[in-house]
């Protein structure tokens, strides 16, 4: 007697499977794409299983949502800020603490913070405090 295998059922589980022969052997596994994301890194780049992952779930830039860029970006982001404190430099964010107050950003050094406020005409900050 032949089993099958309902695909669409496979899709709407989105967990990895084993494809097993008459004998309930291992013959393969079935990898659901939304998978893919959380696999990925602990596959080697360079072999054909991650050229054809990479291929199948490839999203041109266009067509995604603000949430995947930002996923997609967050690694090369994070990288890019340990290099500027390592080199003496330092991150800038806009400061989150209260809505109401405009043009505040926070300046990350590697051992301190600062709270500026930024003249938008002139381009002038102004610490307004060191250490917060």
């Amino acid at each position: 007697m032949n089993k099958s295998l309902n695909l669409n059922e496979f899709a709407e589980q989105g967990t990895l499977s084993i494809f097993v022969n008459a004998r309930q052997e291992p013959m393969g596994v079935l990898i659901p794409l939304k998978q893919w994301v959380e696999i990925a890194p602990s596959v080697a780049k360079n072999c054909e299983l991650y050229r054809l992952m990479e291929q199948l779930t490839y999203k041109p830039i266009f067509e995604c949502s603000l949430k995947e860029l930002a996923d997609q970006l967050r690694p090369e982001i994070e990288k890019v800020e340990a290099e500027h404190l390592a080199a003496g430099q330092y991150n800038v964010y806009r400061y989150t603490g209260d809505d109401k107050l405009e043009n505040l950003f926070v300046r990350q050094y590697a051992g301190h913070r600062e709270l500026v406020r930024t003249d938008a005409s002139t381009g002038q900050s102004h610490i307004l405090n060191r250490n917060f």
